[in-house]
């Protein structure tokens, strides 16, 4: 049984098509559920609070399923929803007619909101790219559980525009089309970048950011759902987004939680110990072996290391009713 079939054997999937925060653009979004093992345990389902998994920049929503198939069955008895960026994986495709010269981070923040007012989420918890929005709307979310968040203070941070941005440009650069998926495993995996990766992640990579096209001449190809050019505008568009994001950390009045790569390139454990410090309830820890890439290198960590928060965070909300009531 491949991991994507043993993933459908215990999680239910409903792909849904919902209005983006801007009217032009639709939202793909997958709704997560787990599916019940006997009539019993579907009558007495319990309250878990619902889950909201934001992926970076380059991938997209089903990147996310190698770490809730590996989450507690506690943590993933409500329901989980994880949507594509307007620009990127099956949003991309059905916005391909209206999307942007320009990127911007707040979009992605305003889109986040609209996911959790159409689906009408109360408490949710979050996973990934979340803080812009809860600054933006105080209490939207619970608590937050930031994976190596790509965050960073004005005074340590420069992006130039398009033109001069470093990962844009290299982005622009990158192969973008393939005879079919084996060509483009293979090729993938000549890159150290993606060698990394857990085989899970990178199949899941090749079947959903992957789409198949038809030549003029009747050949056929695979290329990418996000078209690289909308991968590297996100690239130059990040500096007010991940600056403000920064500075915004301090508004947040809920838990949030860092998991860093212990060898990530852009989150160095004094970078990380800032942003911890500007939240008014911050706590870290890092994975061993990875880096910044953690849930798509190191699944199984990454989800012991989200249960293992919410488990502190469930016993402590807990500890904080019984002392109100007495």
């Amino acid at each position: 049984m491949s991991a994507e079939t043993e993933f459908h054997s215990r999680f239910n999937t409903v792909r849904h098509n919902v209005p983006a925060s801007t009217p032009s653009f639709t939202l793909a979004c997958n709704v997560y559920s787990r599916i019940p093992s006997s009539a019993h345990s579907a009558s007495h389902r319990p309250a878990t609070p619902p889950i909201i998994f934001t992926h970076a920049n380059g991938f997209h929503k089903e990147i996310w399923e190698p770490v809730i198939g590996r989450m507690s069955a506690k943590w993933t008895a409500g329901d989980m929803y994880a949507f594509d960026c307007r620009n990127h994986g099956d949003s991309a495709v059905l916005n391909q007619d209206v999307l942007e010269d320009t990127f911007n981070w707040y979009s992605y923040a305003e889109d986040i909101l609209k996911i959790v007012d159409t689906f009408g989420l109360k408490n949710a918890i979050a996973v990934g790219h979340s803080i812009l929005a809860e600054a933006m709307r105080p209490g939207t979310f619970s608590t937050i559980i930031a994976i190596d968040p790509t965050m960073f203070p004005k005074s340590l941070f420069e992006n130039p525009p398009l033109e001069d941005n470093h990962m844009g440009q290299l982005t622009l650069k990158r192969s973008d089309r393939w005879k079919d998926r084996n060509e483009a495993r293979s090729k993938l995996l000549e890159k150290k970048f993606f060698k990394a990766w857990h085989p899970e992640a990178l199949e899941l990579y090749l079947e959903f950011g992957l789409k198949d096209v038809v030549n003029k001449d009747g050949s056929t190809e695979v290329t990418l759902k996000c078209p690289k050019y909308q991968e590297a505008i996100c690239f130059a568009a990040v500096g007010g987004g991940v600056s403000d994001a920064f500075d915004r950390m301090n508004e947040l009045r809920i838990p949030v939680h860092i998991i860093a790569g212990a060898n990530s390139d852009i989150n160095v454990a004094e970078l990380v110990q800032l942003k911890v410090a500007q939240c008014t309830y911050g706590s870290s820890v890092f994975i061993q072996g990875t880096g910044h890439l953690v849930s798509l290198e190191k699944p199984q960590e990454t989800a012991e290391q989200i249960c293992s928060f919410l488990d502190r965070f469930a016993e402590a909300e807990q500890q904080d009713r019984l002392k109100a009531r007495l």
